[in-house]
């Protein structure tokens, strides 16, 4: 379990004095960073605050209570209403909002969380519609294939300004008792990340068979050489500046890292569908796709090589296919 959260302070400081600025009664967000079970630690690199909906609308709002507030005492109107105030938050649109955002970010670079902008009553008020959201982002937006059961929460308060930062474990009820608080501060995180490029090209040529049972469409054809392709490219080798990865040790060389990966040599199927009469018509799939990926100092290497290879999902995925079809040359 994450027991310490660091953020980077330059980045942060300027996320809050764009709320300071903004006036906002409140603000939702995407908590962008990185968890690490090894160091039981969790780093945030940024906040993106989650835009207007489709109808225009803010992702949160706040609420007053119905409560009559005589019984509040002496307190002003205005007080009593700011004290018994709660969030509402479009839960299904923070959802969308992260489920996108992860697939543009880098290698070891995922949604760990939400930050909301509010004032502690409101805050105290709202943990159940927190949790609620915290589990959303969480099934939109898996951080791996086996996935850290928690997620983080960072209130920032304006009266009095401060921040906090809570865990909250996905395998439990939703409650505020999941809410555990963990330490916090800024400093300097970016900056000591250990930086990875992958440049992967590929050739793919895919047979159409006259006769075929399961193979027929264009999308099929497409779906199920990639498929293949796919698991091919999980098992695959990676080389690090030249050298093949055999011990898994961290990084200990600073600079741009150039990551290759090699694939075991294969029978060529295309010569081999080409030769046989069913073959009506070959697809040729090419093209480049170059990913990063970042990792602190003392992780492992073999993490980044997952990272990467996981930011080609998109291209290895049947259901994202047809948003990157139209990148490539198919013949």
């Amino acid at each position: 379990m994450v027991k310490a959260v660091v953020g980077e302070e330059t980045q942060l400081k300027q996320a809050e004095d764009r709320l300071a600025q903004s006036a906002l009664p409140t603000q939702v967000g995407l908590v962008i960073g990185k968890l690490s079970s090894n160091l039981d630690r969790g780093f945030v690199f940024d906040l993106i605050p989650t835009p207007l909906n489709d109808a225009g609308d803010p992702a949160s709002s706040l609420l007053e209570s119905s409560k009559d507030d005589k019984k509040k005492g002496p307190k002003s109107k205005s007080q009593s209403s700011v004290d018994s105030s709660s969030l509402a938050i479009d839960k299904d649109w923070v959802a969308e909002h992260a489920r996108q955002v992860s697939k543009m970010l880098s290698g070891g670079m995922k949604v760990i969380g939400i930050y909301v902008w509010v004032g502690d009553s409101a805050f105290k008020n709202s943990t159940i519609v927190l949790c609620q959201t915290l589990k959303g982002v969480a099934d939109a937006a898996p951080l791996s294939e086996t996935d850290l059961d928690e997620r983080i929460l960072i209130h920032i308060c304006y009266s009095p300004r401060r921040w906090t930062c809570r865990n909250y474990s996905l395998g439990s009820s939703i409650s505020s008792s999941n809410l555990r608080p963990c330490d916090f501060k800024m400093g300097k995180v970016i900056t000591s990340l250990q930086k990875f490029r992958c440049l992967y090209n590929f050739d793919l040529r895919l047979p159409i068979y006259k006769n075929a049972s399961s193979v027929q469409t264009l999308p099929d054809v497409l779906r199920h050489g990639i498929s293949v392709h796919a698991k091919e490219l999980k098992g695959a080798k990676a080389i690090i500046d030249g050298n093949l990865l055999v011990n898994d040790e961290p990084c200990t060389s600073d600079g741009l890292h150039e990551v290759e990966l090699l694939l075991p040599f294969m029978k060529n199927a295309s010569t081999e569908a080409c030769s046989q009469k069913e073959v009506i018509g070959v697809i040729v799939f090419s093209g480049s796709v170059c990913s990063f990926g970042y990792i602190n100092s003392k992780e492992p290497i073999s993490q980044v090589v997952a990272d990467i290879k996981k930011n080609y999902q998109p291209f290895t995925s049947p259901k994202s296919l047809y948003s990157l079809v139209g990148g490539f040359v198919c013949v």
